[in-house]
């Protein structure tokens, strides 16, 4: 399993360093397309620590990007977990 803090998504450049270093994506991942179109393609279950400073730290921005771990979650049984 592949923990991530997202303390440490203090905005949305690190947010998408932190994800390219942490999962094998084909290409390297710059937006919320390219993340959902990568997502359905890990094979690892992954946990979201502190999940909430998403929102804290990414503004608008975090809400888009639940948006799209939730739908990854739903259409493409995605095993994430997030955890406060």
């Amino acid at each position: 399993m592949i923990n991530i803090d997202a303390n440490l998504f203090t905005d949305k450049e690190r947010f998408y360093e932190i994800l390219n270093e942490n999962f094998d994506f084909d290409y390297k991942v710059e937006n919320l397309d390219a993340l959902f179109d990568q997502l359905i393609y890990v094979d690892a279950s992954f946990r979201i620590i502190n999940y909430k400073k998403i929102f804290t730290n990414l503004g608008d921005y975090g809400d888009k990007l639940m948006r799209v771990f939730l739908d990854g979650v739903k259409m493409y049984d995605l095993d994430i977990d997030f955890i406060s």
